[in-house]
This record gives structure tokens, C-alpha cells and sequence, in this order.
């Protein structure tokens, strides 16, 4: 079973220049107001994201994981799929 479209309660981690971030996905907003659901990953001067894990909520769980990330661009992923 897959968790919510948006990823709402997702733990994403991502590692770059040699520094592990980490960051919860949240939905934003406030009373008659929304933020951009997509999230945007700071890597500072690195040249890529070596690794990416998303840690899925509940029910699924599952955990995803991608390497090697070029910067400057956004990518959709799917769970259970990857990048689609």
C-alpha cells in the first residue's frame, strides 16, 4: 500500500559534498494559504547529491534510495518506482 500522493510525513536524507542533511516533508500552509510541495535540496558547492533515501510513511514504509543526482534540476519520484 503506498503512503499519501504528496509524501506528506516523508524523512528524506541526502548526502553531498560530504555532508549528510536530513529533512521531514510537511505540507506548509496556513489558513487560506499552501507552499510548493516540491522540496529543493541544498548541496552548497558540491557537484551532485551522491545519495538520496526517502523514507516513506506509513503504511508502506518502504525506503528508496538514489545515487548520484545531478544538481539543478527537479525530478519526480514515485514510490516504489524511483524516478519516472
Amino acid at each position: 500500500m503506498a503512503c499519501n500522493r504528496d509524501a506528506i510525513g516523508a524523512r528524506i536524507l541526502w548526502r553531498a559534498g560530504g555532508q549528510l542533511r536530513q529533512r521531514l516533508k510537511n505540507n506548509g500552509g496556513s489558513y487560506l494559504s499552501s507552499h510548493d510541495l516540491r522540496e529543493v535540496l541544498g548541496i552548497g558547492t558540491a557537484n551532485q547529491i551522491d545519495e538520496l533515501e526517502i523514507h516513506w510513511p506509513a503504511p508502506s514504509k518502504r525506503v528508496e534510495k538514489l545515487t548520484l543526482l545531478a544538481p539543478n534540476r527537479y525530478i519526480h519520484i514515485v514510490e516504489g518506482k524511483g524516478i519516472v
